[in-house]
């Protein structure tokens, strides 16, 4: 069976004909930069989640850019309890996360606090995150990695308790449910991404949700230049200054992040299949977890348990090997068999060479996180694996730790 040559990507083309005519008429139409089509899909995807806002843009690294840089702005719209982010304040984040969780705060000129992973579930543990705070903590970051989610009621009342404000990086987790609401509407703001390899896929693209209509305001002002010309009170902020011309009128800082018409009708239609798609990754997780039942008894690996309450979205198949020697061998096997691998995402960022040049606090000792970086890996469950597909990765696990 393994002298085929067989491939199994860690990802595959998820949009068909579809989203190309999709593509197509939008560039038959002639209007092909954010407008109707985006604004279509923020509310669609408003209504998927059930907020009351969603804000697209280019990336998900640029929702997460927006969130930290609307935490850190003048006009960040005043909240009881919950102050501006100041240069030096802290927002606690998982240490198991993505590089561009953790790059806006430093850029906003937040400090980073890096606390403990579940090597159990890969989520951020939430005694380490009370006991990182201090009186500099203006925000906690919750990051729900590879389509599962962090216990969040817990986490929601630690916030409220300190005046917190509360972020969820969603960005892997498009589509989970935790006790029955949708992962990254828990806190003020939830960030997605649609790039190639996620639960959908826009190319590229992300979103930011909020149910608070005055940070959507701000996140529109700031998604593109600080300018009026996308924000929904328009012609009352426009009113405020009779001497500007109001087609060019700039209110604050801001980026260019906006994404394209082209997106937005890859987005329309891929929405559409997500409930579909999360569907089949939940049953090749559970194939596999049937499959590998005998391998786990005898502690070979443990695949990750999702958070009790979640209806997860499995984003791979990621599992903590026994030690290191016998993540390698998994992995150099199923690379030979041709089924690609990759580490649980940046492992812990902690020990990224790119964080010792810029502030950051280690409130403890990282050891979850650091079993995570030494003994993990996922391979695909894309949902477009066959039924044989699904088998020849069973079989291929299941060689290396034949007795």
């Amino acid at each position: 069976m393994f002298g085929e040559a067989i491939r199994i990507p860690l990802n595959s083309v998820t949009f068909d004909e579809e989203e190309i005519q999709s593509a197509v008429a939008v560039l038959r139409s002639g209007r092909v930069t954010m407008g109707d089509r985006c604004r279509e899909f923020e509310s669609a995807f408003a209504a998927y989640l059930g907020v009351r806002n969603a804000v697209f843009v280019n990336s998900g690294s640029s929702a997460n850019l927006l969130a930290f840089f609307g935490l850190a702005n003048p006009l960040l719209p005043r909240d009881k309890g919950r102050r501006r982010m100041q240069p030096g304040d802290e927002v606690i984040v998982p240490a198991v996360t993505w590089s561009t969780t953790i790059w806006p705060i430093i850029q906003a000129g937040g400090v980073p606090v890096l606390v403990d992973s579940d090597p159990a579930t890969l989520q951020m543990d939430l005694a380490s995150v009370e006991a990182a705070l201090s009186s500099r903590t203006v925000a906690i970051c919750a990051v729900h990695v590879l389509g599962n989610a962090v216990p969040m009621q817990p986490l929601k009342a630690l916030a409220a308790r300190h005046g917190l404000w509360l972020i969820e990086d969603t960005c892997e987790a498009l589509g989970v449910r935790h006790n029955g609401k949708a992962a990254g509407t828990f806190g003020a703001i939830g960030t997605y991404s649609f790039f190639f390899s996620h639960h959908i896929t826009t190319i590229e693209g992300g979103m930011v949700a909020t149910d608070d209509d005055g940070l959507a305001e701000l996140f529109r002002c700031l998604r593109a230049h600080g300018w009026t010309r996308d924000l929904e009170r328009r012609a009352e902020v426009e009113a405020l200054y009779p001497d500007v011309d109001p087609r060019f009128l700039f209110v604050n800082l801001g980026f260019n992040v906006r994404p394209t018409e082209i997106n937005a009708a890859f987005g329309l239609r891929q929405l559409a299949r997500l409930e579909r798609f999360n569907a089949r990754r939940r049953e090749i997780a559970a194939i596999w977890d049937a499959a590998f039942a005998d391998l786990i008894h005898r502690e070979c690996f443990r695949p990750m348990q999702f958070t009790p309450g979640t209806v997860g979205a499995p984003f791979g198949y990621p599992v903590i090997c026994q030690d290191r020697a016998s993540r390698d061998r998994l992995r150099n096997r199923l690379e030979a068999c041709g089924i690609e691998t990759r580490p649980i995402i940046c492992g812990n960022m902690a020990r990224q060479p790119a964080l010792r040049h810029f502030a950051h606090r280690i409130h403890s000792p990282l050891t979850g996180a650091d079993r995570i970086m030494d003994c993990g890996l996922l391979w695909s469950s894309d949902p477009l694996m066959t039924d044989s597909d699904v088998a020849y990765v069973a079989d291929a696990v299941t060689q290396v730790f034949r007795k």
